[in-house]
């Protein structure tokens, strides 16, 4: 298997020395665990949709696309940003969700709370031994876009070149959370958490970032479906 996704799973014994971090660009993202920042702007997953779009413009797309396989209605994307950010749906009830019956609509998008946030992170992305895109796809600006920008993720300076030792060495996420994860489906701890995924070519080609997760706590996650939908609709 020439290609594999390496998630970057930190903890305790993979801490050494610190690395003088290499990025090359600006930091506009700013991820601390108790605060979530923009070019200094507040963003908080106690906030629905609309009041990040404040924050990151009106510059996105909202799905579906087609044909586009990886692309809902609940995911709005900001291609100058890197940005995909997926809202709240009823798992429980997915009918409800749509506008009068149609399906591939969603109600009142803006004002649901948000789930996650995925920042691509590697300008070329390489490869993309998934092969997730439908043939025809591969110039989608979900595919294409990127963050050219650099992002602070709890104390460590993160961009398109960054290396796991350095992510290993810098970030303090688990000082914050010793059961910090890599599994996608995970909600615990602070009021942000997160992944960064690398792809990983054996040596051959150097490892690169793909892409960075946060999501909010499960605590907070539960509140917003409660405040949103009035109960829990998520499990």
């Amino acid at each position: 298997m020439k290609h594999c996704w390496l998630l970057l799973l930190i903890f305790l014994s993979c801490f050494s020395a610190a690395e003088p971090s290499t990025a090359k660009s600006a930091v506009r993202l700013s991820i601390t665990g108790d605060s979530l920042t923009f070019d200094g702007k507040p963003l908080s997953f106690k906030e629905p949709l609309s009041k990040w779009i404040e924050v990151l413009g009106d510059d996105f797309i909202q799905g579906p696309e087609r044909p586009f396989n990886a692309f809902s209605i609940d995911r709005f994307i900001f291609p100058d940003l890197g940005i995909d950010i997926a809202v709240q749906v009823n798992i429980k009830d997915v009918r409800s969700d749509w506008v009068d019956g149609q399906v591939g609509t969603l109600k009142d998008p803006y004002n649901r709370y948000i789930t996650t946030v995925r920042i691509s992170m590697n300008p070329e992305a390489k490869a993309n031994p998934s092969k997730i895109y439908e043939e025809g796809t591969e110039d989608h600006p979900f595919y294409t876009m990127y963050a050219d920008y650099a992002i602070d993720f709890y104390g460590a300076v993160v961009d398109g070149d960054v290396s796991i030792k350095s992510v290993l060495s810098q970030s303090d996420i688990v000082k914050r959370d010793r059961q910090f994860s890599f599994s996608l489906g995970v909600y615990s701890g602070y009021e942000n958490l997160g992944n960064l995924m690398f792809n990983d070519f054996f040596g051959k080609q150097p490892e690169v970032p793909m892409t960075l997760e946060i999501w909010p706590t499960l605590k907070l996650r539960l509140e917003n479906e409660r405040r949103y939908f009035g109960k829990v609709v998520s499990r």
